[in-house]
């Protein structure tokens, strides 16, 4: 909001002008902490060190937004700061309250202003906001609302920022020969759809990003059924296509700011992974977008066959660099829990654009090899060029990764975020500000 001239929370930060504050508000009071100084009709106060970084910010702006649920204010000010932004965005993100779903609306203030937060930066601040929130509602929708048609209904919301939104349903998939996607919903009565989003270049073009990301609406694991206890998260293995349209719905609202000649590009494939009677079956054989079969010996490693069609077909319609986001394996979460997110790349310097967006972000990510002999798993005892999974845990991300690399002809990276999406029963919109910040940044 702009500047409130009354504020039922002000944050003010501590200085030598804050001298009289009682030692007992500011004892052990560390970076990132608030507390309550003053309580009264024209409103209350707290106060908290100046953050020295952007971590200390965000830690800050979640905090705030706690104690301001807690005390019911419903709008909150904030003295000018460093690191206004990303305290900014962290507030914004802790009172998000998505109340689709409920007979009353949960509390949680409905006004933040930051002083000196402007022109550029406010934009940057409002349009990733904004995005983020896109990918948590696609994210906490569940699947009797959110399906393949459903989400390609949201996309289309797109076209009123000036997004090019185009939707193919399963005769065009069909048609353009992406057998692997038309196999993973066959099993499904909404059937497939393909959603490309396009923001066009300022200028003449000159590179052509592409951002992938799978939507996967719900996964029971077909044939290969999950047991009731992993099906439960399953309406969230669309979490790589809400990172990804949540990414271009900032990117279109700050359309002012990408680099120039930049086109951006996002490829959602969707469907649901479905038991039925033309689902697909272990030792099936189909052929991809780019030509290649793949044998499906498991039904539950379905994410990796949408992906491989929708990166075949990025790369065939002039992609220079792709970036895909996925759901992708139960491995990654072993190996790196649910706050870090793997990363994969045959390029260093898309690598590193990503590496310093992500960190820039707060949303952290490892890179893992692409360690080419594990790729040989999924070569054997199959009378197509590939298997799509080995049954083997051991390695299970890093053969995934092999697995999509198998599909792409450009610079390539990679983003396992299994376990990222959700947290603690609410979606987190994890990736959007890593994709925004690396289309913005990443020249």
């Amino acid at each position: 909001m702009d500047r409130l001239e009354r504020a039922d929370l002000t944050l003010t930060f501590l200085g030598e002008a804050q001298a009289d504050v009682p030692t007992q508000v500011t004892q052990k009071l560390n970076a990132g902490a608030v507390r309550l100084l003053s309580r009264g009709e024209a409103g209350d106060v707290a106060v908290a060190l100046p953050p020295s970084n952007a971590a200390e910010a965000r830690e800050l702006g979640t905090a705030l937004v706690k104690l301001a649920t807690d005390l019911g204010a419903q709008t909150v000010r904030v003295e000018q700061t460093p690191h206004a932004g990303a305290l900014t965005l962290a507030a914004l993100a802790a009172g998000y309250r998505d109340s689709r779903y409920r007979a009353e609306a949960r509390p949680g203030p409905t006004g933040f202003s930051v002083e000196g937060l402007a022109g550029e930066g406010r934009a940057r601040v409002e349009a990733l906001a904004a995005g983020v929130r896109f990918a948590r509602d696609l994210v906490n929708a569940p699947a009797n609302v959110l399906n393949p048609v459903t989400l390609a209904r949201e996309a289309r919301s797109l076209e009123a920022l000036g997004a090019d939104v185009d939707v193919w349903d399963g005769t065009e998939i069909e048609a353009r020969g992406m057998g692997l996607l038309v196999a993973v919903a066959a099993g499904s009565a909404t059937g497939p759809r393909l959603i490309r989003v396009t923001l066009p270049s300022r200028g003449e073009r000159t590179r052509v990003i592409a951002l992938v990301g799978k939507g996967v609406t719900f996964d029971t694991g077909g044939y290969s059924i999950k047991p009731a206890a992993g099906m439960t998260t399953m309406k969230n293995d669309m979490g790589g296509a809400a990172a990804v349209l949540g990414a271009m719905r900032a990117l279109a609202e700050a359309r002012d700011l990408l680099p120039e000649g930049v086109e951006v590009r996002a490829y959602v494939p969707a469907a649901e992974n479905m038991v039925g009677p033309g689902a697909m079956r272990p030792g099936d054989i189909y052929r991809a977008a780019n030509g290649k079969t793949v044998e499906v010996v498991n039904t539950d490693a379905e994410g990796r066959l949408i992906l491989a069609d929708a990166l075949a077909v990025a790369c065939d319609e002039g992609a220079t660099e792709i970036v895909d986001v996925a759901t992708l394996t139960g491995a990654k979460m072993v190996a790196l829990g649910s706050d870090v997110a793997a990363l994969f790349s045959t390029d260093a310097d898309l690598t590193a654009r990503l590496k310093a967006s992500a960190e820039a972000s707060g949303e952290f990510v490892w890179e893992l090899p692409l360690h080419a002999p594990y790729l040989k798993a999924f070569q054997k005892e199959t009378l197509a060029d590939l298997r799509n999974a080995d049954m083997v845990p051991a390695g299970g991300s890093i053969k995934a990764a092999l697995f999509l690399r198998e599909f792409v002809t450009r610079p390539w990276a990679h983003l396992d975020i299994a376990g990222n999406a959700q947290k603690d029963g609410q979606a987190t919109g994890w990736g959007v500000g890593t994709l925004v910040g690396y289309v913005l940044e990443g020249v």
